[in-house]
């Protein structure tokens, strides 16, 4: 009695099992006798043998011990592959007798076991050109042979029709499982899908080579690797060095797709190869939301779906969520924020002028072909204080509270450290999650915490009865690379001590509120030198015992300055007992700030209907907009320092940075991300900023002091 097997994406393959022969069918099967090798040949041309079993793929054409991406498997690969003229898998390969007759023309000059790969370019270039064919690179079927080693596929640049008569393109990866159907995870960015980002012109053949061979080469060479991209688009050195994503701001399809999920990677339109304008009111909430309406209608979605990405890939997910797609179940917009102005443009009040240059420069680099719509980045500059621009840009995360969601945030980042605590705030806390994860963010979604994630897709996307992921997990930084998991209840974490640090005239940090002291000033240059200290520092006695810290962090200050207006930062300090400051970074050996924040003095108000003891809300408009009026003009501030997570062991002392921008050349290996234009390389002269300490003046830092706890070191679990 015969079995049916699935040779998978392949009609007219010609295959003999015994005394049973034929061509896999329409629907891709052929029959085998049990035990028995079958032979799989083109006309004259055997390709290879296997034995039977339900799902066969070009791997299975050679011995089972082969190595991977071996010549002999690649050669045989690279042949089918080229006789589709699809990119993926989005058409199946034909072969009627007409590419039979032509493979056989060719048969004698294909050895398809020769170790040089080589070999194969001269006859597969003649039997591509009889067919109007293009063959395919040996990166784009090692890229093809290497989801197939993972047990799936991808169907590149389908069309999803808009409601509006338009359409966006995408590329879809499907597991290895014929005939069933999956729950959906769906990203969508401004910066192309394709490995590493953007994506060729599929009617450019140098441009699919280049792209095919990048892709190749990311999973190919070992991360801190520089690949040569710059082809490919504008990005900064450390995305062709890092492998913690494929694909800018989504999930990678390595991660998830393996765990029986179909993965869409959407570009909106005015994106890669997307036709249209970027930046049209809506239009990438609508895009998105088409996608997610048509993928539950496609025969290989079970009707479910998740949306997912970090970043950008992150923002995204508010406004399509909100007009509540079919299907839709839940979404993880891991690293996200959901305040334009307060977590990413004006952070305190600071413009980030440099970053926004840059960003968008890529975004528009890496869509050379398309336009804006409008130039949001003039925008942005030529509205420096919040007003209905900024709150029209704003997020809604309120109107997808019955959407389960997974958050995440990111310590000591440029961005994405904010959102997601103000998101928690205003959701259903049974329905959401919420992670603190490491400044070097990038690899978490996809490696660090992806089986949380899966954990949490499992349970609304498959079965309630897989178990959720815990309410709140922290990654609880121990400094020099070090770090525990610590699993919460609630955010702020439950047991929370919120503790002062008084700054004193003598330059220290201290528990007891000064008394009887008198008002000193510490001045310093309103612009960071480029060498010694910046700002003043403060210090504290050594720690008794071990102390960890988790939540928000506020600094309470009594600023002046010469000039009309000044910049404060506020960098928190581990100092250990050789009097190194410590590095908290998870990925990097390099000094990392315990926390920071920031505030432009002239920005100081605060909406206390919105204000919490743990984190002031300052409203940053116009009309609250109070310039200083002298160095005698000592005016109060409370500095929202973002959350983040760390102990400071025993014998460690805590130091605390006034400064008048990010930089701290005295901490050395210490650089401050260059994404702000601080007030003090912009004011006339040489401003003198000051910090009034004693007398009557305020000046604190407020800790969030949390239980200590014990974990397993760099294990998320």
């Amino acid at each position: 009695m015969s079995n049916i097997g699935t040779f998978i994406d392949i009609v007219g393959l010609t295959y003999q099992s015994g005394s049973t022969t034929g061509v896999t069918s329409a629907k891709f099967h052929y029959s085998y006798e049990p035990g028995a090798q079958i032979v799989f040949s083109i006309g004259s041309l055997v390709l290879g043998k296997s034995t039977g079993k339900h799902v066969t793929t070009a791997l299975d054409l050679v011995p089972a011990d082969t190595a991977a991406f071996h010549p002999t498997i690649v050669n045989r690969a690279r042949l089918l592959f080229s006789l589709s003229s699809g990119q993926g898998f989005e058409k199946p390969i034909i072969i009627d007798q007409t590419v039979e007759a032509v493979v056989s023309k060719y048969a004698s000059d294909i050895e398809l076991d020769s170790e040089r790969l080589s070999d194969l370019d001269e006859p597969l270039s003649k039997i591509c050109s009889e067919l109007n064919l293009r063959p395919k690179s040996v990166a784009h079927t090692r890229n093809h042979l290497r989801r197939l080693y993972a047990g799936f596929k991808v169907l590149r640049d389908l069309v999803i029709p808009t409601p509006d008569g338009g359409s966006v393109l995408a590329d879809v990866y499907l597991p290895l499982q014929p005939g069933k159907k999956f729950p959906v995870l769906l990203g969508c960015t401004l910066y192309g899908r394709r490995v590493p980002w953007g994506g060729p012109d599929i009617n450019d053949n140098d441009d699919i080579l280049r792209f095919e061979r990048a892709e190749d080469e990311w999973h190919s060479t070992p991360a801190g690797d520089e690949l040569n991209l710059s082809d490919l688009g504008p990005w900064p050195q450390f995305l062709t060095t890092q492998r913690g994503f494929e694909n800018i701001a989504t999930f990678n399809t390595f991660s998830y797709v393996p765990y029986g999920y179909a993965m869409v990677r959407i570009d909106p339109r005015g994106v890669s190869q997307t036709p249209g304008k970027r930046w049209v009111p809506g239009q990438l909430a609508g895009d998105f939301y088409a996608a997610v309406e048509w993928s539950a209608e496609q025969p290989w979605s079970n009707g479910t779906s998740a949306l997912v990405g970090s970043s950008y890939g992150a923002n995204t997910q508010w406004a399509s969520a909100g007009l509540q797609p079919k299907g839709l179940k839940c979404i993880v917009p891991y690293g996200t924020d959901i305040d334009s102005y307060r977590e990413a443009a004006y952070i305190g009040g600071i413009p980030s002028t440099r970053y926004l240059q840059n960003w968008f420069a890529r975004v528009r680099g890496v869509s050379p072909k398309w336009n804006d719509h409008m130039d949001i980045e003039q925008l942005m500059k030529s509205n420096p204080k919040y007003n209905a621009m900024w709150a029209m840009l704003d997020s809604k995360p309120e109107s997808s509270v019955n959407i389960p969601c997974f958050l995440a945030a990111s310590q000591i980042f440029m961005i994405h450290g904010r959102g997601a605590y103000e998101a928690w705030m205003v959701r259903q806390p049974h329905q959401t999650h919420l992670q603190l994860v490491d400044s070097n963010y990038y690899s978490w979604g996809s490696r660090e915490a992806s089986a949380k994630i899966i954990q949490f897709l499992n349970h609304h996307l498959k079965s309630k009865e897989c178990a959720a992921p815990e309410p709140v997990g922290i990654q609880m930084r121990l400094g020099n690379q070090d770090w525990y998991w610590r699993k919460e209840q609630n955010w702020p974490v439950p047991g929370t001590q919120y503790r002062k640090w008084h700054l004193t005239t003598a330059k220290e940090l201290s528990e007891r509120p000064p008394v009887n002291t008198a008002e000193t000033r510490f001045e310093y240059p309103a612009r960071s030198p480029q060498h010694g200290k910046s700002g003043v520092s403060f210090h504290s006695a050594p720690f008794q015992e071990d102390m960890e810290f988790a939540g928000h962090f506020v600094a309470v200050l009594s600023i002046s300055s010469t000039a009309p207006d000044a910049d404060v930062a506020v960098l928190l300090w581990a100092v250990d007992e050789s009097g190194q400051v410590v590095a908290y970074g998870a990925s990097s050996s390099a000094p990392e700030p315990l926390a920071k924040g920031f505030l432009r003095v002239s920005h100081r108000k605060t909406d206390a209907t919105k204000s919490l003891p743990w984190r002031p809300w300052h409203t940053h408009t116009a009309e609250d907009l109070a310039p200083l009026q002298g160095m005698d003009d000592v005016v109060q501030v409370d500095v929202e320092i973002l959350p983040a997570a760390a102990r400071i062991r025993k014998g460690w002392t805590l130091r605390v940075d006034i400064c008048p921008s990010e930089e701290q050349p005295d901490i050395p290996g210490y650089e401050g991300p260059e994404m702000r234009l601080w007030y003090g390389e912009t004011c006339e002269g040489d401003a003198t900023d000051a910090i009034h300490v004693g007398g009557s003046r305020v000046n604190y830092i407020q800790c969030p002091v949390v239980p200590k706890m014990e974990g397993f070191s760099k294990c998320l679990i």
